[in-house]
């Protein structure tokens, strides 16, 4: 019996606490609609003091109102866009819609942000969106959009509102969408002014998840100038795992071959990749190496790069660690060797770079190439080295 009791006594709590749930719930349902029915009817100094005592209520409650607002500027917009009780409302408006986290609201304030042209309501519109939205939303890519068309008319010398701009930065930091990096990085670039880069920089360090991708994208899709900066940036970050960097190095390098070698641009891109794929000993980039080396050959026989590139792309090769790579050095080798023969001359640096990468390489793939120098009218630099090789090979 006491059980049954007890069972009872339970029951009845759970009805009444329900019951005052739906009571309660009835009651702020109410509430609301006496607000927004007075916001309907008052005039705008009105409207804006019903948001204003409806803001001091429970947060989550009056949502509907201040999108009712929201929406009521939008449907008037061409007679209260320049109205400054009406923007006063409208800022109000959009702030107590992010406060709340009302998510019913981001179309209208995306909406609000795309028509205004009045700074501090497009600031409002964008820092409610920025709590509002979570990574993948579906207006997040129009975000992008806006940005890109806005890094577009700043490059090409039209004026763009900084303030605004800044505040969209900030927002998609806000949101973390791993997307926004490759726009955000450009406004990084874009020569702004610190503040706004210190602002980009922090919204970058917000994002959240896996950036490789997004790297990847800049390097792929990215300005010249974005493509080396983005590189160094990913090299220095320390959040990145020696095989992220190493995947980015290598698409760099891909970047500055496909250049051409006519670019001088795509060629600095190059060394710039050939130089951390070496300090990586990023094997899986060998065989674009030795298509770096091969043309960085070539541009150093016309004056076209530095002798310094050269013995870069050759060290590239030696800690590469793979068959292919001390296939072309040997080739490369053989190739000095005669030139020895026929009494050209040799630069004893590249040479003896040549037998170091070998060297290192430890690939009897050498072992010929290698004997015959010791043959020929080399320094004696570059025959103790040969020697030192050699023996290495044989043990």
């Amino acid at each position: 019996m006491k059980s049954f009791y007890k069972v009872l006594v339970g029951v009845t709590v759970i009805l009444l606490l329900s019951a005052g749930s739906l009571l309660g719930q009835e009651q702020r349902n109410e509430m609301l609609m006496a607000y927004q029915r007075n916001f309907a009817r008052g005039s705008l100094s009105t409207k804006v003091q019903v948001l204003q005592d409806a803001s001091e209520m429970e947060e989550g409650t009056m949502g509907e109102l201040y999108l009712q607002a929201v929406e009521f500027y939008l449907s008037n917009f061409r007679t209260l866009s320049e109205d400054a009780t009406a923007q006063e409302l409208v800022k109000l408006a959009a702030r107590l819609c992010g406060r709340d986290g009302y998510l019913p609201a981001t179309e209208s304030l995306w909406n609000l942000f795309r028509r205004s042209e009045e700074t501090e309501v497009q600031v409002a519109a964008m820092a409610a969106l920025g709590k509002l939205l979570e990574p993948g939303h579906e207006l997040l890519p129009e975000i992008y959009r806006y940005l890109q068309g806005q890094t577009g008319d700043y490059a090409g010398g039209e004026e763009v509102d900084i303030q605004v701009l800044s505040e969209t930065v900030s927002s998609l930091g806000k949101v973390g969408d791993p997307g926004a990096f490759p726009v955000i990085f450009s406004i990084r670039m874009g020569g702004y002014g610190e503040v706004l880069q210190q602002r980009s920089e922090d919204a970058i360090n917000s994002l959240q998840g896996e950036l490789t991708d997004a790297v990847l994208t800049v390097l792929r899709e990215g300005s010249l100038e974005e493509k080396q900066a983005v590189l160094d940036w990913s090299m220095e970050r320390e959040g990145f795992s020696r095989q992220q960097r190493g995947e980015i190095a290598q698409q760099a390098l891909q970047e500055g071959l496909a250049r051409g070698r006519e670019e001088e641009g795509g060629r600095e891109l190059r060394f710039q990749a050939v130089r951390y794929l070496t300090d990586l000993k990023w094997t899986a980039a060998s065989s674009l190496l030795i298509r770096h080396f091969d043309i960085t050959n070539i541009e150093v026989d016309r004056g076209e790069a530095a002798k310094s590139n050269l013995l870069e792309a050759i060290a590239a090769l030696g800690v590469m660690g793979s068959h292919e790579a001390a296939v072309r050095l040997s080739l490369y080798i053989e190739v000095l060797n005669t030139y020895m023969e026929n009494g050209q001359g040799v630069d004893e640096q590249v040479v003896l770079a040549v037998i170091h990468g070998l060297g290192e390489l430890e690939d009897d793939v050498a072992f010929d190439s290698l004997l015959y120098a010791m043959y020929l009218d080399y320094p004696r630099s570059v025959k103790q080295a040969a020697r030192e090789v050699l023996s290495e090979l044989k043990d």
